[in-house]
């Protein structure tokens, strides 16, 4: 699995799709596909396009697919030729289950493209946790003055949900500023700056150990509904919870009534189950959560080069028999 043969990739066929009205930093445009390519690797053909004016015969005769947004139907019903398809979107949740896709074809995404800015935003916010600016920030609301001292971060107990890519940049940023980190990850194997490393069936005897969650694990059958009242019941009072994830791994209303009660002492939320959240949620209100806009991860400087350096390697890679990188396993859902 993540093989592909080799005839094709001197001259392949690339399609670039686009979603029109998407941030212009995240547009791949020809210049950049051809700037990114291997050496070796000179496209027969390279047609970019939006989605609403798709050139369907060049898309018959692809051999690669480049893009943000998939439709699986059309992928398909028509893209018959394709061996890699390179998702520019690290989180491919909502293409799941993958009968959609041919087995032959390399599905790959853009997952670590994130990294660097993950684990500054994650330092950050797990600094802000720390030193009670939820909390801070509702009494600002409400006109209050209410000196709350607090001590230095070394020491503070961490658990990472999700050590991949993503959770590792976390992990190293943290540890650099003296946390104390425990991980979970599927596969149990350790990561330098994580302290001790779990898999996920040792969850919730984590839980009373953490002065702060953090979930950065991708969105699957397994981890919808992660945490719940009973997770958020079992990490100690004072607690508090940051979600890069995707808001599907955490159930908001127990999270309103953990910090309403006063269990939770803050939480900072990026991502959620519908986005824009609407201005009618209930989330803006809840006492001592503070919302961020999905922008923990994306540094559109550069975001496109990132992305096509992962199709290069893999281009390469292919060339010399390699298994790929970023190869989506379907069984797992990333």
């Amino acid at each position: 699995m993540g093989t592909v043969s080799t005839d094709w990739l001197h001259a392949p066929h690339i399609y670039v799709e686009n979603t029109r009205g998407d941030d212009p930093s995240y547009e791949v445009t020809i210049e950049d596909v051809l700037r990114n390519l291997p050496s070796f690797c000179r496209p027969a053909e390279l047609t970019c396009r939006y989605s609403d004016e798709r050139n369907m015969e060049s898309l018959r005769r692809a051999d690669i697919l480049i893009a943000g947004k998939l439709d699986t139907l059309l992928i398909s019903s028509e893209a018959k030729s394709l061996k890699i398809i390179q998702c520019t979107s690290a989180g491919v949740e909502k293409y799941a289950p993958f009968e959609w896709l041919n087995p032959s074809v390399a599905f790959t995404n853009a997952s670590g493209v994130h990294a660097e800015k993950v684990g500054e935003f994650a330092l950050m916010a797990t600094l802000m946790l720390h030193a009670n600016v939820p909390a801070i920030t509702t009494k600002q609301r409400h006109h209050r003055w209410s000196r709350v001292l607090r001590s230095t971060s070394a020491g503070c107990r961490v658990l990472i949900y999700g050590v991949g890519a993503l959770g590792g940049a976390v992990a190293e940023r943290l540890h650099s500023a003296g946390f104390h980190i425990t991980g979970i990850r599927r596969s149990g194997k350790p990561v330098a700056a994580v302290e001790l490393m779990m898999t996920p069936d040792h969850f919730h005897e984590c839980l009373p150990f953490a002065d702060v969650l953090i979930l950065a694990c991708p969105l699957t059958s397994a981890t919808c509904g992660l945490v719940g009242a009973g997770e958020l019941a079992a990490l100690p009072a004072g607690a508090s919870v940051l979600n890069i994830a995707r808001g599907g791994v955490i159930d908001h209303s127990a999270l309103r009534r953990a910090l309403e009660s006063g269990h939770l002492s803050g939480a900072i939320l990026d991502v959620f189950e519908e986005e824009p959240l609407p201005a009618n949620s209930e989330l803006w209100d809840i006492p001592n959560l503070m919302i961020f806009p999905h922008v923990s991860a994306d540094a559109p400087e550069g975001y496109v080069d990132r992305c096509l350096k992962i199709l290069s390697e893999n281009l390469t890679r292919a060339k010399t028999g390699r298994p790929l990188r970023n190869v989506v396993d379907r069984q797992f859902g990333y």
